[in-house]
């Protein structure tokens, strides 16, 4: 045998299978009834995936059946996904938060009120996702909010809370007490935490992040997400930290660079810096053996302002095989910008 995948069911081998004995077909069925509500069958799908959620006996289906409702954008499981709240499973009533939480729209004041009594859940994972929940259905409460969350006695609350005021206070107009929060948050025990303050400090252009935000690039304060480790390294070298240079230099040419997937942002960051071998290696990655590494060098070569990359990548336009052609056009547009008339 093969173990080729089971074909998608159509709707009424779904519906079928959605009752059936074992709850691993139950919950091979869910995946094709999310299918069938985006489509033409949303009505008897979504019911069938409320009733999972109702009273299937696994708890773990029944949080699958949740999230399900979210994915298909089932408006009219409010309901069902409200009454999820009183499961006796902490899964199940996390993943009807984070249903509701995506299904309600921003203004969604009675709906954010339902959820406001788990901000104050004896479960960090509740409060967890109340927490974004309701700081995404009732904006003018945002500040409030997560004021709360970043005094959160969890971790992983007070970390979403900065996260949360970097998403809705990138730049400027940040609330001052929020800020001062942030900055007290570079002493916290936790090191996701800092991190997150660090980021949301670097990116307001506060001074007082700039060595956690060294601490991120040269790995003394840990992360979770290499995105954030991403925009760590763009942030220094938009803040001309040099000091944060050694770290970059092992996650670009060190042990890091071969198990670490952001080589080239530490590389475009470097090079931002003027660091004269990372501007090299990026120059010498235009003449890779491979499409992909060429593609790579060509983004790095624009994201770095490197004008004497100019004219090699102008020789890629209307050659797909040598790189991207939507990278060759966005890196001439950072490169070669329109003279000024």
């Amino acid at each position: 045998m093969l173990g080729l995948p089971p074909l998608p069911r159509n709707i009424a081998a779904a519906l079928r299978d959605a009752e059936h004995g074992d709850a691993r077909v139950r919950q091979s069925a869910l995946g094709d009834l999310v299918r069938h509500a985006r489509a033409s069958e949303r009505e008897r799908a979504t019911i069938a995936i409320i009733a999972l959620l109702r009273s299937d006996p696994s708890p773990e289906l029944r949080a699958e059946a949740a999230l399900a409702l979210a994915d298909a954008g089932a408006v009219g499981a409010r309901t069902a996904l409200l009454a999820a709240l009183e499961d006796p499973v902490l899964g199940v009533r996390q993943m009807a938060i984070l249903a509701l939480g995506e299904l309600g729209e921003p203004g969604d004041l009675e709906l954010a009120e339902r959820l406001t009594s788990a901000l104050g859940a004896v479960e960090p994972a509740l409060r967890f996702q109340a927490l974004i929940a309701c700081e995404r259905l009732a904006p003018e409460r945002a500040e409030a909010l997560i004021e709360r969350a970043v005094q959160d006695e969890d971790d992983e609350v007070r970390a979403m809370a900065l996260r949360l005021a970097r998403k809705r206070w990138p730049e400027t107009n940040a609330p001052r007490t929020l800020v001062e929060r942030a900055v007290r948050a570079l002493g916290d025990h936790a090191s996701n935490v800092r991190a997150q303050a660090a980021l949301w400090l670097g990116l307001l252009g506060d001074v007082r992040g700039d060595d956690a935000l060294v601490g991120i690039v040269d790995g003394s304060v840990p992360l979770e997400l290499p995105s954030d480790l991403e925009e760590a390294m763009e942030l220094v070298a938009v803040r001309r930290l040099v000091r944060a240079s050694t770290g970059l230099e092992r996650r670009a040419f060190g042990f890091l660079a071969r198990v670490n997937t952001g080589r080239w942002h530490a590389l475009v960051a470097l090079a931002r810096l003027g660091h004269v071998r990372a501007r090299r290696t990026i120059l010498r990655g235009l003449g890779a053996w491979t499409r992909d590494a060429r593609t790579l060098a060509v983004v790095a070569a624009g994201r770095a302002g490197l004008s004497e990359a100019t004219a090699q990548i102008s020789h890629f336009r209307g050659r797909p095989g040598r790189a991207e052609p939507e990278a060759v056009e966005e890196a001439l547009r950072v490169l070669r910008p329109p003279a000024s008339t």
